[in-house]
């Protein structure tokens, strides 16, 4: 599909982009296993395997605008799956769901993603002596079985991953007796936040030299249903970010967002070069991005680590650097060279297709800012993050930018080319 993108006279307005995964999918096992019909929103596409899940596993789970309504089964009410239930997310997303499958009373067989399979055995082997067995099988399924009385436990060890933490009082609902999990009271984790919110009493009480908490879920503990707003992801904001940058006299808030010091760098780098970005904050710990393109941005250079951590993000890196003025560098990319075709190559073709001024090595690139660019027909190759690109450069390029294989966006940003059109001045649209 071919989507035309011209250029915008302003930009204007509040949006909201698509929830965090891994947070999502929590949402969802934890409304799974309450009592009564819970309503997430803000769930993004890419948890619709944990959605198939939990229907095999009798949940219903029905969709609603921005998300879904799931009518909890409590604590006992889940059903045995015929086949491997495929877990998706990170560990935060995973442990939680993989604690609640080890604790039912049928057998069931899982698979984990590689990256947290090491997480998930460090779980396992704590629940073991709770009466928790899990088999291997191939391909990386687990064969999970709990006991006929599985009991609760004392984690004495205070340096626990909080994923692994937080999965263990998930386990501990479960329990006859109480679970108890330490960590330093210096510690800001809060894993108990999630479960308290749904109304599971946690006691945390101080102990010892140098001083350790220790959260105590007692036994009958049922999990109430709640609805829950996922807040946005960082990573879907970040092109109407650069967008807004890059419109001048644009004005755009983007609500309810998570930034973390993990994922920060973009926005960081955003107001290096002058961008006016401030972040205001909300009592649910999300934040509210508010962006003026005012047209002033200074290129800088962009390497080592901070290159590394922005690598899916260099598209829309380079079609930034375009409105800055100066040579914007970004090396350390020779990564992206890799794979099915070389990234960085492709990137460079279609900027200099619209008249970026562009140097190519090894490394990386160097984009010398401040060039008029010219509307062309884009070769997105199926890469959401180069789409996206695009389209920005297409709001304040001469001519229409033309997009190929741009649907590949509703795979992450369902609605993204609207969202844009939406932020368009009435003026500016009737132009276009």
């Amino acid at each position: 599909m071919v989507r035309t993108v011209s250029r915008a006279a302003r930009l204007r307005g509040e949006v909201r982009v698509p929830g965090e995964r891994d947070r999502a999918i929590q949402a969802l096992w934890m409304a799974a296993v309450s009592e009564g019909a819970s309503r997430i929103g803000g769930v993004p596409p890419g948890a619709a395997g944990t959605v198939d899940v939990l229907r095999r596993l009798g949940v219903g789970v029905e969709g609603e605008d921005r998300g879904f309504r799931v009518d909890g089964r409590g604590l006992a009410g889940l059903e045995p799956a015929d086949d491997v239930l495929d877990l998706e997310g990170s560990e935060e997303a995973v442990l939680p769901a993989l604690a609640i499958l080890a604790r039912q009373p049928f057998p069931g067989r899982v698979r984990i993603p590689e990256a947290v399979r090491d997480r998930a055995d460090q779980l396992l082997g704590l629940l073991a002596p709770a009466g928790v067995t899990a088999t291997a099988e191939t391909d990386g399924v687990l064969r999970l079985e709990a006991g006929s009385a599985p009991g609760g436990g004392g984690h004495e060890a205070a340096d626990l991953p909080a994923s692994v933490k937080l999965g263990l009082l998930t386990a501990g609902l479960f329990a006859e007796g109480p679970t108890v999990v330490r960590e330093p009271a210096s510690c800001r984790d809060r894993v108990e936040a999630p479960w308290k919110e749904r109304g599971v009493p946690v006691e945390s009480s101080r102990a010892g030299d140098p001083p350790v908490r220790s959260l105590t879920l007692s036994p009958g503990s049922v999990p109430e249903a709640l609805d829950v707003d996922v807040p946005g992801d960082l990573a879907g904001a970040l092109p109407v970010v650069v967008a807004a940058l890059a419109v001048r006299r644009a004005e755009v808030a983007v609500r309810r967002v998570m930034v973390r010091p993990g994922n920060r760098l973009f926005v960081d780098l955003v107001r290096q070069i002058g961008g006016e970005l401030e972040i205001a904050g909300a009592d649910d710990g999300s934040v509210d991005l508010l962006i003026k393109g005012s047209g002033r941005l200074k290129a800088t250079r962009v390497a080592d680590r901070r290159a590394r951590e922005l690598l899916e993000h260099v598209a829309l890196l380079a079609v930034l650097a375009t409105q800055t003025e100066g040579e914007f560098i970004i090396r350390d990319i020779e990564s992206l060279r890799r794979g099915e075709y070389d990234f960085v190559d492709h990137l460079v073709g279609q900027l200099r297709r619209v008249e970026a001024k562009v140097g190519e090595y090894a490394e990386g690139v160097v984009i010398e800012g401040g060039r008029p660019l010219k509307g062309e027909r884009i070769d997105g190759r199926g890469h959401a993050g180069l789409v996206q690109a695009f389209a920005v450069a297409g709001l304040v390029a001469h001519g229409e930018m033309e997009i190929d294989d741009a649907e590949c966006v509703d795979a992450s940003f369902p609605g993204f080319f609207d969202l844009l059109d939406g932020l368009q001045a009435p003026r500016a649209r009737e132009n276009a």
